[in-house]
């Protein structure tokens, strides 16, 4: 009686403290890092601080950056529509992206994803990639050169375009004459996706000899709106020689006003900024030796961060011309592109700008498995029921055996207590008689949690699929379930919306969640009891703790859950009516 008590009691505790930290702690940190987030784009930079190269300089070497402003840099000036429409530009239309390049400055800083939406409301807007500076969420992509001995292209250069729109397929050309003898011409091509092909000319008709350095680089204002998890990188990575390396926003945080992290590349590869599911990639010439940077300047309240290539310094003679060839892909990682782009197009491990995580060899087979049911279902919730029956279905034999095991154990529970009577508190011979009575009865005491550990990796793998890939990103299912990607919102702790208030963290409890903690609490009820009451009562505790875990993840995830538990009930159920009758176990040792 007492040990109820005490168990109860500790479930009454645990509950109170999974509610009380959700709602006295953490829904106010949230609002309060909302306001924090607002209040920063309010913040006006005393200083553009634009960060162009500065490779005029007679002893300046390729990539040297200019000293930033101590307030990280770009000035909000504007919104985005208005620094758009009050601008001379290039329009980029085509069936995957629509938007703009600057005349000025010759940037790439107006990208929207056709194809993708900010929300599932109706109206909603096309999720915008670039925006130009002086937005609160300036990103955007420089392509120019670095001279040595004349006159470069900056921020303020105006360019001249051949045509007024670019479209898949097409090209568009945009020149400035420097008024020192060198021409620069830039011709910029748009496959039918997302990859942007940049082709610069130097030519240079003065009577001395120059040098010249192409570079490239992606800048971005702040950090994605979200929470930072570990189970996904976002932020500065490249690919280079050695593989892929990744330095999330906090890694580049404590860097100094001159501090930077620098690798060179010789046998391709790419740099750029990646977020959950949008990747903007600068991908110089892979015959050409390149050097790659990334860093972080700024404060907390204004930060910018960079992703940089540059060439090495080349002498362009008099009367010479000079041409450097490059890529930028700038859009959604869609898993068979990013896969033809590395395949098809030879960009060196592009495909990895999606986190798989270390278990990639397990998490890349299941997503093309579900992209293989989804081919013959037309629905991804469905493909994920039908993944669940195969897994099981692969674990069948494993479950029977594990069910007779645990069933054997339960009939020699009084044995077992025997064993405990007679050798009271030595430890030593009582394992040692356990051991030779599991010997001699055949019984593996583990065997019965193997199917639950083997399912383990695979429950992972499609956490990881369901967050990281796009393709799962606003999939409907039925109902109220209208993305796989997000957690339950038919929400038990507001009755189902009746109730004018919006839980969150583990008061925002979907139904789902709910019935799949009930599916787990059956399962336990019919597995064959096995050890002390104690410890089954504290797995049995295990269902509520599962619930409120789950509520915060995918509900693609709690699908797959719950559909498993179901099945394991059913195959249960099965394996005990099928099971040979064990006689009843003498009660003596």
């Amino acid at each position: 009686m007492e040990d109820n008590r005490n168990f109860m009691i500790a479930i009454g505790l645990t509950l109170v403290i999974l509610l009380g930290y959700t709602y006295f702690y953490d829904a106010p940190r949230q609002e309060a890092l909302e306001q924090a987030r607002l209040e920063q784009q309010k913040v006006e930079a005393a200083q553009k601080g634009d960060e162009l190269p500065d490779l005029n300089s007679g002893d300046a070497a390729p990539g040297n950056l200019a000293n930033p402003s101590a307030d990280g840099g770009m000035q909000i000036s504007a919104t985005r529509e208005e620094l758009i429409s009050n601008r001379d530009k290039v329009l980029i239309k085509s069936p995957r992206l629509h938007g703009s390049i600057a005349l000025k400055g010759g940037r790439l800083d107006d990208l929207t994803l056709a194809d993708y939406k900010v929300s599932l409301e109706e109206g909603a807007e096309d999720v915008a990639l670039l925006s130009p500076e002086g937005s609160k969420k300036a990103y955007f992509v420089d392509l120019n050169w670095g001279v040595e001995g004349s006159k470069a292209p900056t921020a303020d250069t105006v360019w001249t375009a051949d045509q007024d729109t670019l479209e898949a397929g097409g090209a568009v050309t945009l020149s400035w004459d420097n008024g020192e003898g060198l021409l620069f011409t830039r011709t910029i091509t748009l496959d039918e996706n997302y990859m942007f092909g940049v082709s610069q000319k130097v030519t240079n008709s003065s009577d001395s000899a120059v040098k010249v350095a192409q570079y490239g680089r992606v800048v971005r204002k702040g950090r994605p709106e979200g929470q930072a998890l570990y189970i996904l990188h976002e932020g500065p990575m490249w690919s280079l020689d050695e593989g892929i390396e990744e330095y999330s926003y906090g890694d580049l945080e404590d860097m100094g006003p001159k501090d930077k992290i620098t690798a060179s590349g010789t046998d391709g590869g790419w740099v750029g900024i990646t977020d959950k599911y949008w990747l903007v990639a600068l991908i110089p010439d892979a015959k050409k030796d390149f050097n790659v940077e990334v860093y972080r300047r700024g404060n907390e309240t204004s930060e910018n961060f960079y992703a940089n290539y540059f060439h090495n310094w080349t002498v362009l003679p008099a009367g010479e011309s000079y041409v450097e060839t490059s890529r930028l892909f700038a859009g959604a990682k869609e898993v068979s592109l990013l896969d033809y782009y590395t395949d098809i197009e030879n960009v060196k491990m592009l495909n990895y700008a999606i986190d798989w995580g270390m278990f990639y060899f397990l998490t890349k087979p299941i997503f093309y498995l579900l992209e293989i049911l989804y081919g013959l279902v037309g629905n991804f919730g469905i493909a994920i029921l039908l993944l669940t029956a195969l897994v099981k279905l692969a674990l069948f034999p494993i479950a029977n055996k594990g069910y007779k095991s645990m069933n054997k154990m339960k009939v020699l529970q009084p044995k077992m207590q025997a064993l405990k009577e007679k050798y009271g508190d030595d430890r030593a011979k009582m394992q040692q008689a356990t051991m030779e009575l599991y010997k001699k009865e055949k019984v593996n005491p583990v065997s019965g949690c193997l199917p639950m550990f083997l399912q383990f990796p695979v429950f992972f793998a499609l956490y990881k699929v369901l967050y990281v890939t796009i393709d799962m990103r606003h999939a409907p299912f039925f109902g109220w379930i209208k993305d796989l990607s997000a957690p339950d919102t038919m929400l038990v702790t507001n009755l189902f919306g009746l109730i004018p208030w919006e839980p969150t963290g583990f008061l925002a409890l979907g139904i789902l969640p709910v019935i799949m903690g009930f599916t787990m609490w059956l399962q336990m009820q019919m597995t064959p009891s096995s050890g002390d009451p104690m410890q089954r009562k504290i797995m049995l505790f295990m269902p509520i703790v599962f619930t409120f875990m789950l509520s915060q993840f995918s509900v693609g995830l709690v699908i797959y859950w719950t559909c498993s538990n179901i099945l394991g009930i059913l195959q249960q159920w099965v394996l005990m009516r099928r099971a040979d009758p064990v006689p009843t176990a003498d009660k003596k040792a």
